[in-house]
């Protein structure tokens, strides 16, 4: 190979690795342990070979989990692109929170680094669409999905206490004694576990309340 040649395959692309590879194999670390020197070690590649694909840990992190999730939302189904725009955001609340739980820890690092994984916000897109055919604005029907998705991620990183062993800390009449007085039915609440919404109650619940308010946005816009 002549040095002319030398220069030119270092000037080019890679030969050895490339987008695909990367994230195939930054998918088999925990998102905790993925590093650059990690990965470039796990492909048997000098670092330098990973910079022509991505810039720094926080990039590739972001690109390997706009992977993980446009998968994610794939399995989960789509979001029906004419109907009822209640049924829309229904729909798009639970592929979010499904793709969310599918995601694990990868969805923390989600934020798209190109066009292509634009994929994974189609779900969010037929929701938009139907709010505003429905008569909102492009500002309301964006801040609507953002408190919609912030719902189904508390709902799938956050099991209520009900769902978890012990749940709240148990109350008793005995230790609060003025449970009769200003904080009875807090305390009521706190102290009977029986009381709680299961998660998937509690996100049916709160989805709900978000249409109720929909609903009475669309009738004053209009």
């Amino acid at each position: 190979m002549s040095e002319t040649e030398v220069i030119r395959r270092r000037r080019g692309r890679p030969s050895r690795i490339d987008r695909d590879q990367i994230i195939a194999v930054a998918r088999t670390f925990e998102p905790m342990t993925l590093t650059m020197q990690a990965l470039a070690e796990k492909m048997s590649v000098d670092r330098k070979s990973l910079h022509y694909w991505v810039d720094d840990r926080v990039s590739l992190l972001r690109m390997v989990a706009a992977d993980v999730f446009r998968d994610a939302v794939a399995a989960a189904g789509t979001v029906p692109i004419q109907g009822d725009w209640r049924e829309a955001l229904k729909s798009f609340a639970g592929i979010t929170r499904e793709a969310i739980v599918a995601a694990g820890a990868w969805a923390t690092y989600v934020g798209f680094e190109t066009q292509e994984d634009l994929a994974a916000v189609r779900p969010a897109e037929a929701a938009v669409t139907a709010l505003v055919d429905a008569g909102l604005s492009d500002m309301d029907a964006g801040d609507i999905i953002r408190l919609l998705s912030g719902i189904a991620f508390t709902s799938a990183r956050n099991p209520s206490p009900r769902d978890t062993p012990g749940g709240f800390p148990q109350s008793s009449t005995a230790e609060q004694p003025e449970a009769e007085g200003q904080y009875a039915l807090l305390l009521r609440l706190l102290g009977r576990s029986g009381t709680l919404r299961t998660i998937d109650e509690q996100f049916e619940f709160d989805v709900q309340l978000v249409v109720l308010g929909v609903e009475q946005l669309i009738k004053v816009s209009r």
